[in-house]
Parts: C-alpha cells; structure tokens; sequence
C-alpha cells in the first residue's frame, strides 16, 4: 500500500504533517527535543512558547486551578525575551526534523515589531502574532479586541519581517469576524483560532 501523503502547505511553509504541536504545549521544546524516541517527523510544525521583548517571570504561583467546570489557568507569558530564544535556545532544537514558528506578544504595538525584527534574523519559520495582550498604553484593553488596533498590530509586524505571520485570535470579543476581517486586510497569512477562552469559578 502506497504510504499516505500528509503534507501540506500551510502559509506559504511546506509541513510534513497538518498535526502541529501548539504555542505553550512543549514550551521551547528544550525537554522535548531530549526525549528518546519521539518521532518529530508525525508533527509538522511546533509553536514556541509565547515571547516578549524582555524576559518575565510570569504570574506567581498557582497558576493552575481545577474546578468542577474545568481548569483555569494564569501563567503570565513567563519566557526568557526574545534575545535569549534566539541566541541561546534557537541553535539547539533547530536541527530537530520539523518547522518551528515564534509565538510573539508585547504590551505596546511598537514592542511587537521589536520582537518581530529579532525573530527575523533567526532560522524559525514564521511568527504567530498573540493579540490577545494588554494594550498599556491604551488603557489595557486587549489589542486583539479592537478590529482597527489588531489591524495595526498586524501591519507593524509585517514591516518588521519577511516571515509568514500567523495571527492567534481573541474569542473574547462581540465579533470575532470582524477582527478576522481587519487582520486579514491588514496582510496576516493566516488565523489561529482561537486563544484562550476566559473563564471564572464560583
């Protein structure tokens, strides 16, 4: 039997599998990448761990709650910057045999174009843009919660690189489509759908 052909073309990339691991999954596959026996050629892509320009810490522990509903979860965007994923954690997983794409936030939208240009000058695939992010300059508001903020976001980080871009969409809006709309006329070369889903315990 002829083996099946799982390959495709997602965003201009070529991916060996449609099965991609997500932003925050394996984190930057440091672990990953020294298990014995994973069969990296059964994953087409890995989005890394969601980036900012300087290295935070995340949100204190617990971060992880299990309710009768489910789980709730607060991480914080904990990550080292994008200096150090590029020059330090980049060179040791990039020989691993699948695609990697840079998850990218900011708090301004100045900061993601920052972060764009250092993702440029690296051997990573493509970048998906987090919108979902407090705008703090503008009262903190999540920029992917306004269509013509998102747009903005958008195009600022098309400047920044030649890389396809990816933009992970908010579901906490009124209209979803609406922001698909404006981030695809703003130039995006795909949409993820969807970011996290906020969510309370009572």
């Amino acid at each position: 039997m002829k083996p099946l052909d799982t390959t495709i073309l997602f965003a201009g990339v070529p991916l060996a599998s449609p099965v991609t691991l997500l932003s925050g999954c394996v984190g930057f596959c440091e672990d990953l990448a020294r298990m014995e026996g994973f069969d990296f050629s059964a994953v087409g892509a890995i989005f890394l761990k969601g980036t900012t320009l300087q290295a935070r810490q995340g949100n204190r522990p617990p971060r992880v709650v299990e309710t009768q509903g489910g789980m709730l979860n607060a991480i914080g965007l904990q990550n080292p910057g994008a200096r150090h994923v590029v020059d330090h954690i980049l060179p040791t997983i990039q020989h691993l045999p699948t695609r990697f794409f840079a998850n990218i936030a900011g708090s301004t939208v100045a900061e993601y174009g920052e972060v764009a240009r250092i993702f440029d000058d690296s051997p990573v695939d493509g970048i998906e843009i987090n919108i979902s992010c407090p705008n703090v300059k503008e009262g903190g508001a999540a920029f992917g919660s306004d269509p013509k903020v998102a747009a903005h976001v958008v195009e600022t980080v098309k400047r920044a690189t030649s890389k396809p871009v990816i933009t992970k969409l908010s579901p906490n809006v009124t209209d979803i489509t609406r922001v698909a709309q404006a981030v695809i006329d703003a130039g995006t070369d795909a949409i993820s759908a969807i970011n996290t889903l906020m969510g309370m315990a009572i």
